[in-house]
């Protein structure tokens, strides 16, 4: 029998009061969720902080063998909890220091309309992150560009280009309060 956490039961607290659509939404959620204990929580964390930490500090600061805190790391990768392992980087100090946000709204929502912006977002490098969210917009996407010139480049190819683009807003970032790549488990 799957553990129920109290983060499932809000989800399905959550599901109850919006309908059935959301309900099959937190259902599969719950069914999907890995099922992670309190050393699995740690390793995420440790390695969310610094993934180029060598498996025998990692094991020691979770108090288990090299060899078993190998095999939770392993099982953590073949679950997909661990997606991959990057290295952040500095836009700033590899020549992207202008980031912005950039709101966004379909005329059409129907996927065969989306293809086209979906493929030219994940082509261009200043697109680093692309949501289709709900709301009042339909789209979010975060850019790093070298400077407004690549800016006015990107509005004109990515949107003003596109007929399914009803309006678009850019938030020009001027200080970054938090930018954090780690989930909190």
């Amino acid at each position: 029998m799957p553990r129920w956490s109290s983060t499932r039961a809000a989800n399905l607290r959550i599901a109850a009061q919006y309908g059935s659509v959301v309900l099959k939404f937190a259902l599969w959620s719950c069914a999907n969720m890995a099922e992670l204990d309190p050393i699995d929580t740690k390793i995420l964390r440790l390695l969310q902080e610094n993934a180029d930490i060598a498996n025998a500090d990692l094991a020691d600061k979770i108090g288990l063998s090299p060899s078993a805190c190998l095999r939770r790391v392993a099982k953590l990768r073949e679950s997909g909890v661990i997606v991959k392992t990057v290295a952040v980087v500095n836009p700033a100090l590899v020549g992207r220091p202008l980031k912005a946000v950039i709101n966004l709204e379909f005329h059409r929502h129907g996927n065969q309309y989306r293809q086209d912006f979906i493929t030219k977002t994940r082509q261009l490098a200043a697109v680093r992150q692309c949501y289709i969210v709900t709301g009042e917009v339909t789209g979010v996407l975060i850019l790093h560009m070298q400077d407004m010139a690549e800016y006015t480049a990107i509005c004109e190819t990515l949107f003003d280009a596109d007929e399914n683009i009803v309006w678009y807003r850019t938030y020009i970032v001027t200080e970054t309060l938090k930018d954090e790549a780690v989930i909190g488990v």
